[in-house]
């Protein structure tokens, strides 16, 4: 049980750390206007066709549009994650979301804005979590073939979304009112702390909640009273002042001092290329493009620096001013005002801006070997000594496992959302199968049809199974092996009424022929039919359970065959004790026969195989030379464009009709007496 609850909660931090690494172009998108901003207010610049109010405003929209954002893009990932209907899915989240953040109060109400921020990440999660629960209950559902699936699937989904929309916002209303009180029972503690410890706790908390994708500078105000940020530290600096000049070097978390050390430290691309692209925001105090980009959001190995780093800026810059004392100005310098000049205009003392990059230089140090633990399981810097200095091979094996996982994110996600777009297409017919004809290389008969899968694309027509690759990825090909199968089965009876000798190829995965139970419902299902299954090469290679299974298949009357022969995973060893009849030759070889030597390699494979006793198809034909070649060559069987590319079963029995008539009339022509 809890393995599978932590199997779950691992499962939602990846879905959650692909919505934050989705935002980051919007981050820089909005972190730039904030500098051009600036930039135009303070160099008397304008744009003639952007006044400085309209560019002010576009910011503060996009700033308050962005917990939105972030919501639709957290909502769309645990959608994915659930199994929920994507529209549906975000259309819930956002309803919970605008009704929890702005119900009582309006948009640009610097509370609501806060309480925003939290939300983008919390209404989602409840409102799926609650969704997902809720659409598990037994409710009468619509079961009528004259709706169209996603119609149906919309009505079944619309009362569990009213329940689970009740249901979220009833649970949010006891976690305020809970939040409310542990409020009212800390704030008192907390004022008691005195002026330096409350600090400290103000921005390891602030610093926590970033660690969560939340907007910690917001949402920690709303824990601190109103007048937290203006009190007075000493010579008139605010604890606002002091932080934007000697804590919050680069934005929170001393983020500047990160990217220094990820440039100066760090040999891997990823983290070296986020740090270039954050490096002039930082330079602004604007952190968002390496928190979300790096990311810092839920990553453990780099959360303790953020944390400690801009406690340790606190306590040495404390003490400096402490001893050497300072007046500062009374207004507050714009915290986008760059590094070193934002501290000198603020006190106009020199002194100040050697403290603030002393403090650059603390912070990218204490940084530095954070950055490159996190490098080396990122898979950046190899250790070349590590089995020379006697690790144990385990923990090298570990640390291999941590540089991929967070590749293996978009991976996973990617692979669910390829198996449900299959699914969707099962469920709207839009699967069906098509199949190419193999002609006979010495009579020109059609012999055969091979079975090939296809999807139908709006504005495309069939198409060929894009997204085959990815579903074998995630484990789902015998699946998609069960439904070709079926279909197989319904379109059997359709080719027998014709009459016709020929046997329909059907491929399927290694992983459906490993499958003891899957094999023994293809014998029960296939026996007596003209049939043969085709497995490619390099999936022999994979489970010894697959050649006994095909030993079965075979031992049942089922004809096997080996697809893709020569595609790169030639095995000869093999071919002399496997239990088929046909081999079917990749096209690669007959591509490498253009020149003389690969035409002796094509024959004397086929020759090879000939007193092996295997049938030979060359797959791939599709000119008249490439057929005259293979022909002379002593194949068997012929596929290929050059005869028919595949089509429905309909139009493949016309094409063959139409072949053995023209075959006739040749033989016919051919065997009259000249006049």
């Amino acid at each position: 049980m809890m393995k599978s609850f932590l199997g779950f909660a691992e499962n939602i931090r990846f879905s959650l750390q692909e919505a934050f690494i989705a935002l980051v172009p919007i981050i820089v998108l909005i972190s730039a206007l904030r500098l051009i901003d600036f930039a135009l207010l303070y160099s008397g610049l304008a744009i003639p066709f952007l006044p400085p109010e309209t560019l002010a405003e576009v910011t503060n929209v996009l700033d308050i549009a962005m917990p939105v954002v972030l919501a639709i893009s957290v909502a769309y990932q645990l959608s994915i994650l659930f199994r929920i209907d994507r529209v549906t899915g975000a259309a819930l989240a956002l309803a919970v979301f605008f009704f929890d953040s702005y119900g009582t109060t309006g948009i640009s109400n610097p509370q609501a804005t806060a309480l925003a921020s939290l939300n983008a990440v919390v209404a989602p999660l409840l409102a799926l979590l609650m969704l997902r629960a809720c659409a598990r209950l037994p409710f009468p559902r619509l079961q009528h073939g004259a709706l169209s699936y996603n119609l149906q699937n919309a009505l079944n989904m619309a009362l569990p979304a009213l329940i689970g929309f009740i249901a979220t916002l009833g649970l949010l209303n006891l976690l305020h009112e809970a939040a409310a009180i542990a409020y009212g029972w800390l704030a008192p503690s907390f004022l008691g702390f005195g002026s330096e410890l409350a600090l400290t706790l103000y921005l390891a908390g602030s610093q926590a909640i970033w660690f969560f994708g939340l907007h910690g500078t917001n949402l920690a105000y709303l824990a601190v009273p109103p007048d937290f940020g203006s009190a007075e530290i000493v010579g008139g600096l605010t604890r606002d002042m002091f932080m934007t000049s000697f804590v919050n070097l680069g934005g929170s978390g001393t983020t500047l001092g990160l990217a220094l050390a990820i440039l100066l430290f760090s040999r891997h691309p990823h983290m070296r290329s986020i740090a270039l692209v954050a490096l002039p925001f930082t330079l602004f105090n604007i952190s968002e493009v390496l928190v979300f980009g790096l990311p810092i959001v839920l990553n453990l190995r780099l959360l303790p620096p953020f944390v400690l780093v801009p406690i340790a800026c606190q306590v040495v810059a404390m003490t400096a001013i402490t001893q050497i004392g300072l007046t500062a100005f009374s207004a507050e310098v714009p915290w986008v005002t760059p590094l070193f000049l934002n501290v000198y205009l603020q006190t106009g003392e020199a002194w100040t801006v050697l403290l603030q990059m002393g403090l650059l230089a603390m912070s990218t140090l204490l940084y530095a070997p954070f950055v490159l633990r996190y490098g080396r399981a990122r898979g950046g810097v190899q250790d070349q000594a590590l089995l020379n200095d006697g690790a144990d091979f385990d923990d090298h094996l570990r640390r291999q496992h941590g540089r991929t996982v967070l590749d293996q994110q978009s991976t996973l996600l990617r692979n669910s959302e390829a198996a449900r777009d299959a699914v969707d297409f099962v469920r709207e017919n839009q699967l069906a199968l098509h199949y190419q004809p193999e002609i006979d290389a010495r009579t020109g008969a059609c012999i055969g049809f091979e079975a090939l899968l296809r999807v139908w694309v709006e504005g495309r027509g069939f198409v060929g199974p894009y997204f085959l690759e990815t579903l074998e990825n995630a484990g789902f090909a015998h699946l998609i092996d069960r439904w070709v199968c079926r279909q197989v089965l319904q379109d059997l009876p359709v080719l027998q009424q014709t009459d016709r000798d020929v046997v329909l190829c059907v491929n399927l995965h290694p992983d459906t022929i490993a499958d003891g139970a899957a094999v023994d419902w293809l014998v029960r299902a296939f026996t007596g039919m003209p049939v043969s299954f085709e497995i490619i090469e390099r999936g022999l290679r994979n489970d010894p359970a697959i050649v006994d299974n095909l030993q079965r298949l075979a031992d049942a009357g089922l004809a096997v065959a080996i697809d893709d022969f020569g595609a790169g995973h030639s095995n000869f060893n093999l071919l002399a004790d496997l239990p088929v009849g046909t081999v079917k030759f990749d096209r690669s070889l007959l591509l490498s026969a253009a020149d003389e030597r690969g035409r002796i390699v094509y024959r004397k494979l086929t020759s090879l195989c000939h007193d092996l006793g295997y049938k030979v198809v060359a797959e791939g034909v599709e000119t008249q030379d490439q057929a005259d070649l293979v022909t002379a060559c002593g194949v068997d069987i012929i596929q290929g464009w050059f005869y028919a590319r595949a089509m429905p079963l309909e139009e493949a029995l016309a094409f063959a009709a139409r072949l053995e008539a023209n075959t006739l009339a040749a033989a016919e022509a051919v065997a009259l007496p000249p006049r």
